[in-house]
């Protein structure tokens, strides 16, 4: 049975619920999906309840409850937990399930319209792992599980088939068989607050765990991992392809030892930072001499376009078990590269690539940054960063400065401006065309001692409100809610568009640019050229 999330959350302490996910995994059925809710944001789960399980089966929308360790009666009142360590008096695991089904059927009705005007019955099982209960006149020998007949998974089939033979006697307004489409309208409705992902910013700076609902497309990438298994997933910047990187490589590590690597240092650290939690490898590629010898079971290569060359194909395939011809892996690609910086990028070795993988791709919907932001890079490097979903934002902010001195009195007044409207200075990030600490126009900010270099702290514990500032190189990979591309001169332009690529594409909200003497004539040459590359100038 197909199972959504598709890999058992880090996040499930419970063995029972373990035993369950696998059990409903390993039953042959095609047309059936079961949904965990280990994930469902904590103002749901009180509303649902006990309810661990949804599955959605063309007989019946079925809600299983599953209670692990030690569960009983006394007095009339329900316990669990262990001796000495027992919670209760609470309500019966019956009453729970049933309380979290009606809920489930209101907000399922909501989204897709009555279940009982389609004829859609449900009903409840619960399952005790470990313990078989006395029979009450609480519940019915069909709506519950216990130790014997759950039988180490063995018997979770039947015990399905069995309940709902029995919520079919009790709904006979049901119309069966559900609809196929039916059945996946349903799914489509209530998937993106089950599948859900943990925000990699609130992780970082140990805020209070947020998950994100994935898009569609973002979906439809995580459903590949199971049955595909050489996978290029393609992209613009901001469509997700780090996200999707750091979530792929935690579900495959249920199954297996896992490596993720890039190009870059600080992404690596950073990475390794958000997945500390799982049994996972995160190196960039300039440290995989640290496990040489060794071979994982998943290869996941985040910014695959910045090691595009044989060489580097060499280096990885030689980590993974099967090689790249007939082991697991996932290449994130940024097809934008291929035309910004054809000399990093070895065709060939992308040809060789497509031979052995599946593609898909590229992720149209642009999960950071604003319209403003999306055309602006469009305009002058003629990228294609896919659909803006962040919605409407401020315009990009250009200011002509002469030199470093007024680049830094203009800088300050802008964040001071900023800081004003309520903005942390840790939200904003000073991008560096020139890569220099000694000539950035940053260390004659009236702030310079405030000014933490982002590639000292990535990874770190940032519990200081301050700026930080970067190079666009260490940038590459990483957002902030506000940049600030500073020492840009017209040498930083020429023959440099992947740089100005990364540079402009990494502000979530508000982009402000400083140029130097020359730049805006370079800026306004390179959106002509794109403009007649497209045919769209004479």
């Amino acid at each position: 049975m197909r199972i959504i999330p598709s890999e058992i959350s880090s996040r499930t302490r419970s063995q029972a619920e373990r035993s369950v996910f696998a059990a409903l995994k390993a039953i042959p059925d095609d047309r059936s999906v079961a949904l965990h809710t280990v994930h469902l944001p904590q103002h749901h789960r009180k509303r649902v309840g006990e309810i661990d399980f949804v599955v959605i089966t063309p007989d019946i929308l079925l809600f299983i409850e599953v209670k692990g360790g030690r569960v009983h009666q006394r007095d009339g009142k329900w316990y669990y937990g262990p001796p000495g360590r027992e919670e209760g008096p609470k309500e019966s695991p019956f009453a729970q399930a049933s309380g979290g089904m009606h809920e489930f059927d209101r907000e399922i009705g909501a989204l897709v319209g009555d279940l009982r005007d389609h004829g859609v019955p449900s009903g409840y099982l619960v399952i005790t792992t470990d313990v078989d209960l006395r029979r009450t006149t609480e519940f019915e020998p069909q709506q519950y599980l216990g130790t014997t007949a759950y039988d180490g998974g063995r018997g979770l089939a039947p015990g399905i088939e069995r309940a709902t033979r029995f919520w079919l006697t009790r709904n006979r307004w049901a119309r069966t068989p559900v609809s196929a489409a039916l059945r996946k309208k349903m799914l489509e409705a209530i998937r993106p607050d089950f599948d859900l992902v943990p925000n990699l910013q609130s992780r970082l700076t140990h805020l209070d765990v947020t998950f994100e609902r994935l898009t569609n497309e973002q979906l439809e990438r995580l459903d590949e991992l199971e049955s595909v298994p050489r996978l290029i997933w393609t992209g613009g910047a901001g469509t997700g392809k780090t996200f999707l990187a750091a979530e792929a490589a935690r579900r495959k590590s249920a199954h297996g030892s896992v490596l993720l690597t890039c190009a870059s240092t600080t992404l690596a650290t950073h990475l390794d930072r958000v997945l500390a939690d799982d049994a996972i490898t995160v190196l960039p590629y300039d440290r995989l001499d640290e496990v040489q010898g060794r071979v994982f079971d998943q290869l996941i290569v985040d910014e695959a376009q910045d090691l595009m060359t044989f060489e580097a194909l060499d280096t990885l395939e030689a980590l993974v078990s099967g090689r790249l011809a007939e082991g697991r892996w996932i290449f994130m690609l940024d097809p934008n590269n291929q035309v910004l910086a054809p000399d990093a990028y070895a065709l060939q070795a992308r040809k060789y690539l497509d031979l052995l993988g599946i593609e898909f791709g590229p992720l149209k919907r642009n999960c950071r940054n604003t319209v403003q932001i999306v055309k602006q890079v469009r305009s002058y490097t003629g990228a294609d960063l896919g659909i803006a979903s962040a919605g409407e934002g401020e315009p990009v902010r250009y200011t002509d400065v002469h030199d470093a001195p007024e680049e830094a009195v203009l800088l300050d007044a802008y964040v001071n401006e900023l800081v004003r409207e309520g903005v942390s200075p840790r939200d904003i990030t000073l991008l560096s065309a020139s890569g220099d600490w000694e000539t950035s126009s940053a260390r004659l900010s009236q702030r310079v001692t405030k000014i933490e270099r982002f590639a000292d702290v990535v990874g770190t514990d940032r519990t200081k409100h301050r700026l930080t500032w970067s190079s666009v190189s260490d940038f590459k990979g990483h957002e902030n809610h506000v940049v600030c591309l500073i020492d840009l001169e017209p040498g930083h332009l020429e023959g440099r568009l992947d740089a100005l690529y990364v540079a402009l594409t990494r502000a979530r909200a508000q982009l402000w640019v400083a140029c130097r003497p020359g730049t805006r004539r370079m800026l306004k040459d390179l959106g002509v050229a794109v403009l007649t590359r497209e045919g769209r100038l004479g």
